[in-house]
This record gives structure tokens, sequence and C-alpha cells, in this order.
């Protein structure tokens, strides 16, 4: 054993002591030709770069100017068909809109927009104006369901970074107006769009059309606005969406945008005529005065000009008040402008010669600090090398008998410990990995030791647990309603529900209940996670839910207080996503609130009869609960009459999986619930979740799955079609 730790420290240390030393001469050596060479190349480099610099400064600082000017055009036209886009986009998405609602009437209940009103001077407001002489009976009911664009109008410019300069309207064949402004103090109650340019030019050429630039009717600068035909069913225009905008953000990034003390920028339009730029002026008509480039007496600002006129994109030296500039240009995509860049040659070549001397400087202190540099190097390369030499002799014996001594008591340790000894402790105290492994070979053997000892002992535990898990879920369980038919004398609506969790517990819930006499509570519901977190915030929720609905409060109000009730203590983050409606049984009317859940199934007994089909009810979600203590619920009402269904249901549907990675998914989800459109409800539930199964094959449930369907029979009485909803 003896010669065996011997040979071993003799060959670490010999094979340590070459291998450093090798690496050092050859790192050394290496070194320092590098720096000869560094040296050699420098001088070289340095003395040709100091040739061309003398003649290629100008030349560089020229092209250097060219490329910036053209790529500073070219950004200013992208920036500026930016802005022109975002208008253009807005008025398609009003055009759409409004066509939406001319064409759906009845998707849409009435919304009128008042008139102007002096008190809304300087605020954002949406206006109604009517061409004099109309007749309010003939355009009331269309003019009161197309207020419902007043909010896209709003949103429009509220999303806009230039919020004061933008107008959004809709006119009307009819003869109304639909405006968002800030001018309500300046208009009256008579206004004809029909007559305005805006409209006459978007009919005409029946598509989106730009108009030209105009000044602001109210005095608020140079104005432009963007136009285009919304239609009825037939395909008839039934109106014009606009979008008028003030230039002045146009103006900025012309304006504010220059490429030195002499640049300055500025847009010419289709005919050659400057239309932006700081210099514009207006005549005593308040005509903005636009100097006309193509037909100058400067023939090389009229060649330009018509090069910008042509749609192209470069650039130009021209000679303007005896001097001599650069003039980048670039065409806008959205309308036919282009713009321009200019900048004074005298001020771009200006840096060339002091840019020479410094290049010659910089050369000769570079030069002196490298040659400083290497007889330093070369200095401190062998002391180190002499030091290093002596360190090697000593380190390489002394670390070769540190590592073999320890390896040996491991290897001897390690042999007892496999041979079934656990009680015994390796001793080795080396403050370096080696170490570190024989105190992890102990704990290995102490773990060994404790695995044996507890295993039947975590066996056991996992039994308890398991059963005391099956005993949560039949908690669970019975919290929610479970009876069927729920209100046996009630026969003005049905309900049925399922709820089947992913695990031994689950976070989602349903529930219902009633009110009062004449209300009906029905509630569906998503915790965050799953398991026993989601199960006991399942429980708060429900329960804060259903108190505070017994409390007489509003769908809106129950969210909103049961929203900060959670948000309180709630370290561990979690949400819920609930969708809640109360029902007025006697008047159908159901009032209901989305707290960012899925959006619920809705089929009409009326359209059923006609062929429909389940559709998504319209709600817009809110956040969900527990999120953020300061959110507002919107709260929505729908009619629903004798035979109109409601479908609710968690997204453990549509997430649903098969054996091939398929979601169930929204558009299967109307397939399966139009698939029983006739089925009473426990049937038609049943029928559905027998679906989802198939459709998994077989694979594990990854989510909780709830359903809720509500179907509403209205007040029965003999021979009416809420009898016959009881068959």
């Amino acid at each position: 054993m003896t010669e065996k730790k011997t040979s071993i420290r003799k060959k670490v240390a010999s094979l340590a002591a070459k291998v450093s030393l090798v690496s050092v001469l050859v790192i050394g050596v290496i070194m320092i030709s590098g720096l000869f060479i560094l040296r050699e190349n420098t001088v070289r480099i340095s003395g040709e770069l100091g040739e061309v610099a003398a003649g290629d400064s100008q030349k560089a600082l020229e092209e250097r100017m060219i490329d910036r000017l053209v790529t500073l055009a070219e950004n200013m036209a992208a920036l500026s068909d930016a802005t022109l886009l975002t208008i253009q986009n807005s008025t398609e998405m009003i055009a759409q809109a409004a066509g939406e609602i001319i064409q759906n009437p009845g998707q849409y209940p009435p919304n009128p927009v008042p008139p102007p009103n002096a008190k809304n001077a300087g605020l954002m407001a949406a206006q109604f104006q009517r061409a004099q002489g109309t007749n309010l009976t003939t355009i009331s009911e269309e003019a009161a369901r197309m207020g419902n664009i007043q909010n896209l109008l709003m949103n429009i410019i509220r999303n806009n970074i230039n919020i004061n300069t933008t107008i959004n309207y809709i006119g009307s064949e009819l003869g109304y107006l639909i405006v968002v402004d800030d001018a309500s103090d300046r208009k009256t109650e008579f206004f004809d769009p029909r007559d305005r340019p805006w409209y006459k030019l978007a009919v005409a050429n029946n598509k989106l059309s730009w108009t030209d630039i105009y000044t602001d009717a109210y005095g608020r600068g140079l104005s432009i606005t963007c136009a285009k035909p919304y239609y009825d069913n037939a395909g008839r225009v039934a109106g014009v969406a606009g979008v008028g905008t003030l230039l002045n953000h146009l103006t900025e990034i012309v304006v504010g945008t220059k490429a030195g003390e002499t640049g300055y920028s500025f847009i010419l339009n289709e005919l050659g005529q400057i239309i932006i730029s700081e210099s514009l002026k207006e005549d005593e008509h308040g005509n903005v005065l636009r100097e006309d480039l193509l037909n100058g007496s400067n023939g090389q600002l009229a060649s330009v000009a018509r090069e910008m006129t042509s749609r192209k994109n470069g650039i130009e030296r021209v000679i303007m008040n005896g001097r001599e500039y650069f003039i980048a240009y670039a065409a806008l995509e959205i309308l036919p402008w282009s713009l321009a860049t200019v900048i004074e040659v005298n001020e771009a070549i200006a840096p060339a010669l002091e840019s020479r001397e410094r290049i010659i400087s910089m050369k000769n202190i570079a030069l002196r600090d490298i040659n400083l540099i290497i007889i330093t190097v070369i200095v401190l390369f062998v002391i180190i090398i002499t030091m290093i030499c002596l360190f090697i002799g000593y380190s390489s014996q002394k670390f070769a008998s540190n590592l073999t001594m320890p390896i040996t008591v491991l290897q001897e340790g390690v042999q007892r410990i496999a041979n079934g000894n656990l009680e015994h402790n390796i001793d080795i105290r080396t403050g370096d990995e080696i170490e570190t492994l024989g105190l992890s070979v102990n704990k290995m053997a102490v773990d060994l030791r404790d695995y044996i000892a507890n295993l039947q002992k975590v066996t056991a535990e996992k039994e308890r647990i398991g059963a005391e898990l099956n005993v949560a879920r039949d908690i669970q369980a019975s919290m929610l309603p479970c009876i069927f038919p729920p209100f046996p004398d009630r026969p003005e609506f049905d309900i049925y529900a399922i709820m089947q969790p992913a695990k031994e517990v689950g976070g989602d819930f349903y529930d219902f209940f009633l009110i009062d006499n004449n209300t009906l509570a029905v509630v569906i519901a998503d915790v965050s996670g799953k398991g026993v977190p989601a199960a006991l915030f399942m429980v708060i929720a429900k329960t804060l839910i259903k108190n505070n609905a017994q409390n007489g409060k509003s769908p809106k109000e129950v969210f909103e207080t049961v929203n900060k009730l959670l948000c309180e203590n709630n370290e561990t983050g979690m949400f819920v996503t609930v969708f809640m409606g109360y029902l007025d049984i006697p008047s159908g009317r159901f009032t209901y609130v989305n707290a960012g859940h899925n959006p619920p199934l809705f089929l009409t007994a009326r359209e059923k009869a006609n062929g429909a089909r389940f559709d998504w009810l319209q709600t817009k979600p809110g956040l969900m609960l527990a999120f953020l203590k300061t959110a507002v619920y919107s709260q929505n009402e729908i009619m629903l009459n004798p035979g109109d269904e409601l479908l609710l249901y968690t997204d453990g549907i549509t997430e649903a999986m098969n054996n091939e990675k398929l979601l169930f998914g929204e558009e299967r989800l109307l397939e399966t619930a139009n698939s029983y459109p006739d089925l009473p409800l426990k049937e038609f539930t049943v029928s559905f979740k027998r679906e989802i199964d198939e459709f998994a094959q077989g694979e594990e449930q990854a989510d909780d799955i709830t359903m809720l369907s509500l179907r509403y029979r209205g007040q029965v009485v003999p021979g009416t079609y809420g009898e016959a909803a009881l068959k």
C-alpha cells in the first residue's frame, strides 16, 4: 500500500511540474511574439491610415452625411406614415362598426347620444347633430342604435397619444351626425354631414379617401380628414365614417427633426407644393400659402421636386441662395406626399481637417505607449518565470501528497460501507471536495439507514392522506347544490349542473339560490390552480358571493365587495374567474357580470324555432376576483323569453385534451351544444359530458369540468308557450 501511495505521488508531482512549466513558457513566447507583431502592424497600419485620412476624410464625411440624411428622411417618412396609418386604421374600424350596427340592429339596444352642450367645452364628449328639417321620428330609431358607436369613437381618441388633435365621427344618409371632440360649445343642434366635402368625397370614390389639407373651422390649425363609406344589408351606402386630425403632430415630426445647425425638413404634396414646414404662412383670408417648387425659378429644386412627386427616394446636391446643400427625400406610403431633409454641404465637411490631425496625433501616442508596454511586459515576464519555477517545485510535491492520501482513506471507507457496514464513519479533513465527498458518503450511509427505518412510516402516512382527501372530496361535493330539480314548486325555470374535479378536490364551483321569491341567482367560477389550495379558496369565494348576494346587493356590487375581501391578505396570489347572473323570474330580465370568465352560450326559443343555434352571450369580461383590489365591474342585461336557454361552463371543457394532444376547443363546444337542442336539461348536460369523455379517449383529466344549464319557462299559464316548455 505504501509503494502504491508513493508511486501516485511521484506521478502527480512530475506531471504537475511539467505541465505548469511548459504552459508558462509557451504562453510567454506567444505573448512576447504577439506584442512585437502588434507593434510592427501598428506602425504600418498607422502610417497607411494617416495617408488615407489625408485624402479620403472629406469623402468619408460626405458619404456618412449622405447615408445619415437618407436614413433620416426614410425614418421620418416612415414615422409620418405611422401617424397617418393610425388615422386610416381608426377610420376602417369606425366604418366597420357602423356597418355592423346598421346591418344587425336587433343586437344593439338604443343608446342615444345627447346634442352639443356648452358645459362640455374643452372636454372630449360625444354629440348628436342633425340636418335642419329632418324628421326626428324617421331617424330616431337608427340614430339611437347608432349611439352604441360612441364608446368606440371615444376609446380611439383616448388611445391616441395626441388626444386633443383628433375628431371622430359618422355621418348618416338620413342626415344626422355623431361626433366626438372637445368643441361642444362651438356647435349648434343642426348640421348636415351630407354637405361636407369629406362625405361627398368618400361617397363619390366609394372607398376610403383622404381630403386635401385645409384650415380647421375652429381655428386650431391645419387639418386633414380620412373618410370611408359604410353600407346597409343591401349594399347601399348608409353613411360615412371619418377621422379628422390636426397636423400638429406631423408638423412636430417634420419641423422638430434637424440634421445640423443649418438643417431643416419639409413635406411636398403630389403637385410639388410645400404643405408642411417651419416657414408656412397664411394670406389675409386664412388660406395657407404653398411654395411651388415644381414650377419655381430654381431649376435644380424643380428637378428634385419632379423626383419627389414621382414617388422616388434619393439625395441630390442643390445650389440655393448661393450655397450648396444636400437634399435627401423619401416618399410616404399612405398619401402621395414626399418628405425632404436639407443640410448645408459646408457643415457636413467642416470636421474633415480636424479628423485628419486627430488621427495622426493618436497614431504617435499609440506607438509610444506600445513600446513602453512591450518593455514592461518583458521585464515582468522574466521575474515571474523565475518565481514560478521555484514555486512549482515545492507545490507539486505538496499537492501530490495532499491529493493521494485522502483518496486512499476514502476508498477504504467506501469499501466497508459497500460491504454492509452502515455504521462506519469516514474521517477526512482536507478542506476541499474530497472532504465534502467523504461527508457525503457518511450522510449517504445515515440516510440509507433512516430510509429503511422510515419506509413503512411513509407508506402508512400516504394511505392516511389519501383517506383524508377522499373525505375532503365528499365534503366539497356536499357544499354544491346536488338535488335536482332544486325548486320543484317553481315551474318558471329549470336548472341542472355538474362538477367533476381533476384531482380529489378542485377549484371549480357552481351555485344557484333564490335571493327572494322573484329573483334567482346563478354562479359559475374557476379558481386558479388545483387541489387543496384551490378547494380552500373556492369555499371562501363561494361563501362570500352567496352571503353578499343574499344581502340584497346587485351582481356588480357583489363582485366589487367580494373582490376587495379576497384581495386582503392574499399572499398566495390566487384568483378566481366568475360569471354571475340574477334572473328576475316574473319578467325574464337577466342581469349579469363577468369577472374574467368564459362567456356563456345562449339560445333563444324563437330563434331555435327558425333553425337558430347556440351562440356566445355578448359580455365584456372584467378582471378576475382577487387580482386587483380597485377593480370596477360592469353590469349587463338581456331579456329571456320562455324557452330561452343559457349554458355556463368552465375552461376545463374547452381545454380537455385527448391522447393526440388536441383540445376540445370552442368550436367543438358550440357543435356539441347544438347537437342536443330539444333534450331536457339533465339529459342535455349528461349527453354533453359524455361527448367530452368520448373525445378524451381515456386521457387523464387536466382540469376541473363544470357545467350549469338554465332554461327559462316564464309564467306558466295553461294553453301558453310556457306550458309547452314544461314538456
